[in-house]
């Protein structure tokens, strides 16, 4: 009764996260989970929860699906890297023969939801995160680009209290002086 809520709350977290694999099919994700690392089905979900996972946070390990119940165990040191990295608090999946954690089908339901719980976390953390100052790391992406085009120009760094007018206006006529010396020198060849 306890795995079968499990699946319930997993299937409506998965297709709240955006998952469109096979397992939200009837049946689908009972039969990976009882099977667990052994199924190839269930490896590529939590190697796509990994992959979502690894795009908002700095995660070192990796997972990758299995294509066979042969590749089981390598796929269950892979997750035990990953959840060691995490600090996951589960005992289940972090302690005693790591060959035969993700055999269990409880183990694997509490896998996919602690992996659900932490993505899902990561994208609120990501959507409420306050945005970055312009002047944090360097400068936003704009001001890079512009601080590009005065050193390709061979531009001095400007004032503080310039105008944007007199800024672009300064980029400009050091244009059109830098192509003025380009026409010149094909029309001497």
């Amino acid at each position: 009764m306890e795995c079968d809520l499990m699946e319930t709350d997993i299937l409506e977290s998965l297709e709240d996260l955006g998952y469109k694999g096979p397992l939200l099919e009837d049946g689908a994700l009972s039969q990976a989970v009882s099977a667990g690392a052994s199924s190839p089905e269930f490896t590529k979900l939590c190697a796509w929860l990994v992959s979502e996972l690894r795009v908002l946070c700095k995660l070192e390990e990796n997972v990758q699906a299995t294509n066979s119940p042969s590749e089981a165990e390598e796929f269950q040191l892979e997750v035990s890297g990953l959840l060691g990295e995490m600090n996951c608090p589960y005992l289940s999946l972090t302690s005693g023969d790591v060959t035969k954690r993700l055999l269990i089908q409880k183990n694997c339901l509490l896998l996919l939801t602690y992996l659900i719980s932490e993505l899902e976390a990561a994208r609120m953390l990501c959507v409420n995160a306050p945005p970055k100052k312009a002047q944090e790391g360097g400068g936003s992406e704009v001001f890079q680009e512009l601080k590009g085009i005065c050193i390709a120009l061979g531009m001095s760094k400007p004032p503080a209290n310039i105008t944007m007018f007199q800024f672009f206006s300064g980029i400009e006529k050091k244009l059109k002086e830098t192509l003025a010396k380009k026409k010149k020198k094909k029309k001497k060849k």
